[in-house]
């Protein structure tokens, strides 16, 4: 926890002293055989590392009181931590990690910083891509300082650190160093520093779950930096392998929810490449362009992720809501009901578990809670104007039961068993079926081309020849499975068009799949061509790939014996 936690944040504030202890107090605890061996090496090598910083520093010192340029020059030790990792990354022993050699140059101004950057390189030669301007272009911590690595005395490497005193004490202790520039306010670099932290107190409002928050937590905390140009020339810091989406939402929120196209130096490029640092990033908007699912595949920045995911969630919450909405009221008019009162919706939400009536119906199209839960939540009590009728006895429940159980079928040769419509095939009027006599279920009454059925065979004794008896008004469970592109309104249109047909939703569900959505839908209907008329239907409509039946759907009870 205060490796992955404590110690990146004090990074992110710019406390580089907290930091470092940190991660070496957890090093020393989470690993102590490794950290016990390293420091010991550490400490026999003191005098050797120490001799060798002095070949460098003292030419150094040199060359810069030549130049006149006011400067202190030190060691700078590197961290436990930070040497064990390195050795780690790069497969390499203690002795073979180069940058083990690094100074540190303070000087009074600005200028003086870039002055001694030039007697530096003008005396030893500098290392191709081992050099980072901090102080144009300042870290998000509000770190800033030069970086460089020469080829010193001997043929070793250095790493140099060239800043003022003031970036000295931000990079030390970060934004405490400033506070007190803030108090009087003196200073709005805290101001930006604590940005951030209202991003993090925005992601921990807007998470579902507390692991969902430290994912965004720990997405932000670990990734490298870029900079990349506004076509004004403004720079905005991004993580490492950022997208133009990414840098969408860092110009602000409504730029990246309308972004429909980018250009980076001048050219089109797509919204998933990965921006490199020095780019000049221009967004193309467009305001009936939307965030698309696969957007979340190639976003790095916590802030692109969680705005993405926040409007993908208000879609499918209004999608819902409308099939919800639609589900409720077939619901009404089978129990004959008038619409509920609004404080009755209320009393009903909260005893339901939900805030409002809106997540009620939401939650009826996701499966959350069932319609005839609802109704018999808004009420509760008899009619009391109802006839009051005798209580069944047992026998007259149970043959009941078992007429109720045969509705749609004929059983040649078997009387007074329960039949179950396997779920695993959802047989219905007009499939050719087949039933079978399992072990206190009674008879079990699939589809003959049902891959569960051809171990009927070995018992052929318990296979009875099925009929097909249904009524108008008999009704049969089958599953749709659907796929379509990410289209906003889809799932919408399809509901409605399943609804136009006389047909009843008992269920949907939807999920995001590459590029696309699928979903999953519970109808009813009368027999195969209603639900072929179903399928087509729902085929017609815009942005649907394909719908199929669901072929299998939960176990089969062929074998409940």
């Amino acid at each position: 926890e205060t490796r992955e936690i404590y110690a990146p944040l004090a990074h992110r504030l710019g406390m580089a002293a907290i930091k470092w202890e940190l991660e070496d107090l957890a090093f020393k605890f989470l690993d102590p055989e490794a950290y016990n061996a390293l420091r010991k090496l550490v400490r026999q090598r003191r005098k050797s590392r120490e001799r060798q910083i002095l070949e460098m520093q003292r030419p150094l010192e040199e060359a810069l009181v030549e130049a006149g340029i006011p400067a202190e020059v030190t060691g700078r030790p590197k961290h436990l931590w930070s040497i064990h990792r390195k050795m780690l990354k790069r497969h390499q022993t203690y002795d073979e990690i180069y940058d083990l050699m690094a100074l540190r140059v303070i000087t009074d101004s600005v200028q003086n910083c870039y002055a001694a950057l030039g007697i530096i390189h003008s005396h030893w030669s500098p290392v191709q891509d081992r050099f980072h301007d901090y102080v144009a272009t300042p870290k998000s911590n509000m770190y800033r300082s030069i970086h460089t690595t020469v080829v010193g005395p001997s043929g070793r490497r250095y790493e140099v650190q060239i800043r003022t005193e003031e970036m000295h004490r931000t990079a030390e202790y970060g934004i405490a160093a400033h506070w007190r520039y803030k108090e009087s306010g003196g200073t709005s670099e805290v101001d930006e520093a604590l940005l951030w932290f209202r991003q993090v107190l925005e992601w921990q409002k807007d998470a579902r779950e507390p692991e969902e928050f430290m994912e965004f937590l720990r997405m932000d905390l670990f990734q490298g930096e870029i900079f990349v140009f506004t076509p004004r020339g403004e720079v905005k810091q991004l993580p490492a392998g950022a997208s133009p989406i990414d840098f969408a939402f860092a110009v602000h929120t409504e730029v990246g929810l309308h972004c429909a196209g980018a250009k980076v130096n001048g050219r089109i490029a797509p919204l998933s490449r990965e921006l490199k640092n020095g780019e000049t990033v221009e967004i193309i908007t467009n305001p009936k362009q939307w965030p698309s699912r696969d957007w979340l595949g190639f976003v790095k920045t916590s802030r692109a992720r969680q705005k993405v995911r926040q409007w993908i969630r208000r879609q499918e919450f209004d999608e819902a809501f409308r099939i919800g909405q639609e589900m409720f009221t077939r619901e009404l008019r089978k129990a004959r009901r008038a619409k509920p009162q609004e404080a009755d919706l209320q009393r009903v939400s909260k005893t339901l578990g939900f805030r409002e009536w809106n997540e009620v119906l939401a939650g009826l199209a996701r499966g959350d809670v069932g319609p005839s839960a609802v109704i018999r939540a808004l009420y509760p009590d008899e009619d009391p104007h109802s006839v009051v009728q005798r209580t069944p006895s047992a026998l007259e429940r149970l043959t009941e039961k078992i007429r109720r159980s045969n509705r749609g079928v004929t059983i040649q040769g078997v009387d007074n068993l329960m039949v179950r419509y396997s779920q695993c095939c959802q047989p219905v009027p007009g499939d050719d079926v087949i039933g079978y006599i399992t072990r206190g279920r009674g008879i079990s009454i699939h589809r003959t081309d049902c891959p569960n059925v051809l171990n009927l065979d070995s018992d052929p004794g318990r296979r009875v020849e099925i009929e097909w008896k249904a009524e108008r008004d008999d009704r049969f469970f089958v599953h749709l499975h659907m796929e379509g592109t990410d289209r906003r309104g889809l799932l919408g249109d399809v509901a409605r068009t399943i609804t136009d047909t006389g047909t009843d939703i008992q269920h949907a569900d939807m999920r995001a799949t590459h590029g696309g959505m699928a979903a999953e839908f519970a109808v009813e209907v009368q027999d195969l061509v209603h639900l072929r008329r179903v399928m087509n239907a729902v085929q017609r409509v815009k942005g649907v790939l394909s719908v199929v039946r669901r072929e299998s759907f939960g176990e089969s009870d062929l074998f409940d014996d």
